[in-house]
């Protein structure tokens, strides 16, 4: 497609325009360290990871995981501590960890745009294409984009955990699209997943490009962006 036919730009968040600073390892350390033994980043950084891929394979792609659980996204958040404790043999009280680590990642102070993030949105906007959110997120999210000035830029914010589907299945890209008043062929979606953005935004019909800064994916047949101010040229 040629990049003047666009009349919409959907974006993933975390990974693609966030990042959270201290990272998701010294948070948790941080939060461990203070209720039970110390803990490095170091050492729970690789214990995120697998707590975090163990929790992905409960619930079938594309199922809305917060939903999977009677009491929704706490009571998701609240395995997911329990994982982590038990892989680092860690003492800390889950209730209080899960209250207190909660309350860190929803402040919008621990979340940062990647460079270029706000002005690339905004100056999209300014050529008057119609942007949207669609994120695997939960209801924390809109407070989240409020308190950094990003939600200004967005028509539409869809949120996985509000909406009760997760990417890749096509029905939030769908739905997203029929807010927005689009046809899939005219819209653009920007990730950093080739699964959950790349995939399941080209099953909906859409064009899809990967934010790779790290060049993971050189080689391989994906439209790639090396950053947010390149989709500018993309887009046209």
């Amino acid at each position: 497609m040629d990049g003047n036919g666009y009349l919409a730009v959907t974006f993933d968040i975390g990974g693609t325009l966030l990042y959270s600073d201290p990272s998701p390892a010294e948070l948790y350390a941080t939060h461990l360290s203070r209720l039970g033994r110390p803990v490095t980043a170091d050492e729970v950084g690789p214990v995120f990871a697998a707590a975090w891929v163990e929790m992905q394979r409960r619930s079938a792609p594309g199922r809305d995981r917060y939903g999977s659980l009677p009491g929704g996204e706490r009571a998701w958040w609240g395995g997911f501590v329990r994982e982590v404790l038990a892989r680092l043999d860690h003492e800390a009280p889950w209730e209080r960890l899960l209250d207190d680590l909660y309350a860190a990642f929803s402040d919008s102070r621990v979340w940062r745009t990647f460079p270029g993030a706000l002005e690339t949105v905004a100056e999209l906007a300014a050529r008057g294409l119609a942007l949207a959110v669609i994120s695997n997120w939960d209801r924390r999210l809109p407070a989240i984009l409020r308190g950094l000035g990003l939600d200004a830029h967005f028509r539409v914010i869809t949120v996985s955990s509000l909406v009760g589907v997760e990417k890749p299945a096509t029905g939030i890209f769908a739905r997203t699209l029929a807010e927005l008043g689009v046809p899939a062929g005219r819209a653009l979606h920007v990730g950093d997943s080739p699964l959950e953005d790349y995939a399941g935004a080209s099953q909906a019909g859409m064009a899809a490009a990967l934010i790779d800064r790290e060049d993971r994916f050189a080689g391989q047949s994906y439209r790639r962006v090396r950053s947010l101010p390149a989709l500018l040229e993309l887009v046209g």
